[in-house]
């Protein structure tokens, strides 16, 4: 009887100890990151454009470390390896680059799938390690936009406007602009006809070298096609002018603009002005790009029915477009910046009418330019009126021409009552002086626009 009640304590014992283990083991399988059960993640479009030149990138990740992957090319008739790789990748995420399959002459697919596989170092699924899967849809499009230069106006100045009208035609078509320079970008607008665009663009007036002017076209595969736009360009000839900087416009004038803008006051005179007059202004004028590029879309669905602008009635200019100020303090010079617009002054708060309709996007204090309004008439068009006294209209209200919108004043960093107007073309102060030339707008806006007509109609005569 001991005997076997010794053998069954052993038996008994062996059977904790074989649970135990077991315990173990698949408390080890199932805890261990060593067979670790999440398989790895595959980043990579639903729906992929492929030109067949540049690769496509790929995201593969996984929780322990990814053991090999490959990439296969599949249509109705062939599937194609593109790559099998074993990889010794620690956690993380890896990219990938996908490069085209070699096709042959004869064989053009226009669709097809790329299928990813990917198995990570996991002790998983019988030491095989974790699989992921994913098919991806190609649409294969090797042929690059139709960009073409209908019509454009003849001549561009330096700190000026110009019109083009182009065709821009893809069935898989992604973006479209103009650059001016490869840097600034115009947007183009729906014009007459289906595949038909305008702009109106700009020469910054701070840019001296004048590279080229470019329509760029890019579809959904990476297709580019880049047009010249030919133009004949004329540089701006500035005018220097030397301001004298008082104590009592520094104390009366920047002092209170820096407040009314929320900003600090230095303690030194010199610091004062130029901090209102150049971090300050550089501010504003950036408020003003970003109100006009945030309503860039909606300024396409204006009516553009833009005739020549017309000065403020019985005034006198005394400051021109394109001045450079330099600004002096005793025999110092301490700043200098470009007068961007007209200043016009006739009696204290004259009544300011639109000439031509639009809508107001903005209208609030904007620092150096004081009470302002500024106006979308269509096209990326606008105009800015600044140092108003009051206005008589709110953001989103639609002005007929002759509206009257407010009234001059003496708001910001001036000293006397007088109308700062202004002329945007994207952002970008132009010079008003062509919109208010009943000539030029003949010839560059109503001239490019007809012939554009003309050309997209068939009669080129």
């Amino acid at each position: 009887m001991k005997f076997t009640s010794s053998k069954n304590s052993i038996k008994g014992l062996l059977v904790y100890v074989i649970l135990f283990v077991l315990v173990g083991v698949v408390g080890f399988v199932f805890l261990s990151s060593t067979f670790e059960r999440n398989a790895p993640k595959i980043s990579m479009n639903e729906e992929i454009y492929w030109n067949l030149q540049k690769p496509i990138d790929v995201l593969i990740s996984d929780d322990v470390s990814i053991k090999s992957y490959d990439f296969t090319f599949i249509d109705g008739e062939k599937q194609i390896k593109l790559e099998s790789k074993i990889v010794a990748q620690e956690k993380g995420t890896i990219q990938f680059e996908v490069f085209p399959p070699v096709l042959g002459e004869l064989y053009k697919p226009s669709s097809g799938f790329i299928q990813v596989h990917a198995f990570d170092n996991s002790k998983w699924n019988f030491f095989r390690g974790n699989e992921a899967s994913k098919k991806s849809k190609i649409i294969i499009d090797k042929r690059s936009p139709v960009a073409n230069v209908i019509a454009n106006s003849y001549l561009l100045r330096q700190g000026g406007s110009g019109i083009v009208v182009v065709e821009i035609n893809d069935d898989n078509l992604k973006d479209y602009y103009i650059t001016f320079n490869d840097e600034k970008v115009f947007e183009l607008f729906p014009f007459y006809k289906e595949n038909f665009y305008i702009s109106i663009i700009a020469w910054p007036v701070e840019i001296n070298e004048f590279k080229r002017v470019n329509l760029v076209a890019v579809d959904m595969a990476g297709n580019k096609t880049i047009t010249k736009i030919p133009y004949y360009i004329k540089s701006f000839k500035e005018k220097v002018d030397n301001i004298k900087i008082s104590d009592d416009f520094v104390n009366n004038i920047s002092r209170q603009v820096l407040e009314n803008s929320d900003m600090v006051v230095p303690s030194n005179v010199v610091d004062i002005f130029v901090k209102a007059n150049k971090e300050l202004r550089e501010k504003n004028v950036k408020t003003i790009k970003d109100v006009v590029m945030k309503n860039i879309k909606e300024s396409g669905k204006i009516n553009f029915d833009v005739k020549p602008f017309v000065r403020l009635p019985n005034s006198a200019t005394f400051a021109q477009y394109g001045e450079r100020r330099h600004y002096f303090y005793g025999e110092e010079k301490i700043d200098e910046a470009w007068h961007l617009g007209m200043d016009w002054a006739s009696v204290k708060r004259a009544e300011i009418n639109i000439t031509n309709p639009g809508k107001v996007i903005f209208k609030d204090y904007l620092g150096i330019y004081g009470d302002s309004i500024i106006v979308d008439h269509g096209l990326g068009l606008g105009s800015l009126y600044a140092h108003m006294s009051s206005a008589t209209v709110e953001v989103g209200d639609e002005l007929k021409r002759g509206q009257l919108i407010g009234k001059t004043g003496a708001t910001g960093a001036v000293f006397g009552d007088h109308l700062h107007f202004g002329m945007l073309v994207q952002g970008t102060e132009v010079n008003p002086n062509e919109w208010l030339d009943h000539e030029w707008i003949k010839v560059n806006l109503n001239k490019t626009m007809n012939d554009a007509i003309k050309i997209i109609n068939g009669n080129n005569k």
